[in-house]
């Protein structure tokens, strides 16, 4: 169970211990729908991928909790630290979320990618059948520079890509909804 002074939100690494939390939300269909792609129901293969997840240094991940309870997971991928950006993505687990949380991971998300990771670039890809999250990045101002057509196939239908790119030195000049220190600290530090 999560405790923290951080406010909203706490993030910690993920373990093995995790897998079948994480199975469960990401076999669940409310988000299965809006990912890239389908996974089975298979522990041994959520072990396995926990356990390499650890290992890469492409790859940052944790498992986000709030009021108490772990409500999702975050995940930045494709980290080019020579080029400073990466992909960032998430979800929540719909049914265990307190309501506001969800509504605030952006801050976080954002702060821990240009002040921990020093990225200078963070993109997001949305699914677009995943149109709540596309009125959120909309209304966040999140910079949207393309739409990769037809881009992943589901169940034998191609699905467009929306992308959408932050800059660090956007950023950083936009007004603060938290202090950088209450997002820096829910976060786990990671050796």
């Amino acid at each position: 169970m999560p405790t923290s002074t951080a406010g909203l939100l706490h993030f910690r690494r993920p373990t093995v211990d995790d897998a079948a939390m994480l199975l469960a939300w990401r076999t669940d269909p409310r988000i299965a729908q809006y990912m890239y792609t389908e996974v089975e129901h298979d522990m041994e293969r959520q072990r396995a991928w926990l356990t390499n997840l650890v290992e890469r240094s492409d790859h940052r991940a944790f498992v986000i909790g709030s009021a108490g309870c772990w409500i999702g997971f975050l995940a930045y991928s494709s980290i080019d630290w020579h080029n400073a950006h990466c992909v960032a993505g998430s979800y929540v687990s719909v049914r265990d979320t307190p309501t506001r949380a969800a509504s605030y991971l952006f801050w976080y998300v954002m702060d821990y990618a240009f002040h921990r990771l020093e990225m200078n670039k963070v993109i997001s890809e949305v699914l677009d059948t995943n149109t709540q999250m596309l009125r959120s990045l909309r209304l966040l101002k999140q910079p949207e520079v393309g739409v990769r057509r037809q881009h992943v196939r589901k169940r034998d239908r191609f699905h467009d890509v929306y992308v959408f790119e932050m800059l660090r030195e956007d950023w950083v000049v936009r007004p603060r909804l938290f202090p950088l220190d209450q997002t820096l600290s829910a976060f786990e530090v990671v050796p």
